[in-house]
């Protein structure tokens, strides 16, 4: 049963205009009552002003895109993929949208609740989030319709919405080792990230299913960031060169990991293999070309949309949703080299 201004202003002990002026920031409270009207809202999941009054009459809709840690990058236009998904289908059913870039930083300034008060936010498809982020723990908290991209939460009101990122790593990892590849790194995104651990697990399951060794210094973390990929991949490669091959849980540290490589003197495919993740458009320009798992960021966002919607509306919804993917073939990959 959803929480009124009625339930707020009994537990408070105070009027239900007292509690209405706090939330519309008239400042003849007092600012102890004032905090301590604010502690029992939140406590209470009590949604004021426009966002409560949307939920209630079912006027208006406003689904909002979060991304967190979002970076305009002309190599990787995931971000933008997403955007246009979300946005392509609330214009389909003439939805309001809310787009908000936030970081770690922004989010102790600005609560995922503050946000979603001040604009009348309805429901939500977030992306980018981390598993210690303060989003991540209000999102646990609140009861309104979310849809976590590359994400899982164990809660009526979050749909997951993603590829099967295990999946999709394990076949990626298993057509190297079709290639005759035995000694095989990655370079992973952030330890915290889900969809950082979804991919490692992939990558551990296609060695455990063929029997070979799991050596846990294979695995390096760059934060999937290019830069900082080029370091790991040299430092890997020069403390472990038995390393024929390196799996890449992005594209943009696969393309860190090409520079590395290069610089070292070394070719590819023919000294080392590398595969990367996402399948961005840059992918077709490199020289070689680079192999990668593909997924189709914009669908993702259309259906995090589409499902957040539906949990709006009290519809039934799918709890997890995988969106196809694929395993693109290029120039990156061959067969291990002579003697590894």
């Amino acid at each position: 049963m959803r929480v009124t201004i009625k339930d707020v202003a009994k537990e408070a002990g105070v009027s239900i205009a007292t509690v209405s002026r706090v939330f519309n920031g008239y400042t003849d409270i007092s600012e102890a009552t004032k905090n301590r009207i604010m502690k029992i809202a939140k406590e209470m999941d009590y949604l004021p002003n426009a966002a409560a009054r949307s939920l209630a009459s079912k006027t208006q809709v406003t689904i909002a895109l979060i991304l967190n840690d979002f970076e305009m990058n002309r190599k990787n236009t995931m971000a933008m993929e997403v955007l246009s998904g979300v946005y392509a289908y609330t214009e389909e059913h003439q939805i309001e949208f809310v787009f908000f870039a936030t970081s770690r930083i922004k989010q102790g300034s600005k609560s995922f609740r503050e946000f979603c008060n001040e604009k009348a936010i309805t429901g939500a498809v977030v992306q980018g989030l981390k598993v210690n982020d303060p989003y991540y723990k209000e999102i646990l908290e609140s009861q309104l319709p979310v849809a976590l991209i590359d994400m899982w939460a164990d809660k009526e009101s979050i749909c997951s919405i993603s590829i099967d990122n295990v999946k999709a790593s394990t076949e990626a990892v298993d057509y190297l080792i079709t290639q005759g590849h035995r000694h095989i790194g990655m370079i992973n995104g952030r330890r915290e990230a889900a969809v950082s651990i979804d991919r490692e697990t992939g990558y551990v399951n296609a060695l455990k299913k063929n029997n070979l060794p799991l050596m846990e210094y294979y695995v390096q973390y760059a934060n999937f960031n290019e830069k900082i990929a080029v370091e790991i991949a040299r430092d890997l490669l020069l403390s472990q060169p038995q390393l024929t091959a390196l799996f890449c849980a992005s594209d943009l540290m696969a393309i860190g990991a090409m520079k590395a490589v290069s610089e070292m003197g070394l070719s590819i495919p023919e000294d080392i293999s590398i595969v990367g993740f996402d399948d961005i458009i840059l992918n077709d320009y490199l020289t070689p070309k680079l192999s990668s798992v593909s997924q189709n960021m914009e669908k993702i966002g259309y259906e995090a949309a589409k499902n957040v919607y539906k949990l709006i509306k009290k519809e039934p919804a799918e709890r997890q949703v995988y969106i196809e993917h694929g395993l693109i073939i290029r120039e990156s990959v061959g067969p291990a080299r002579v003697g590894s």
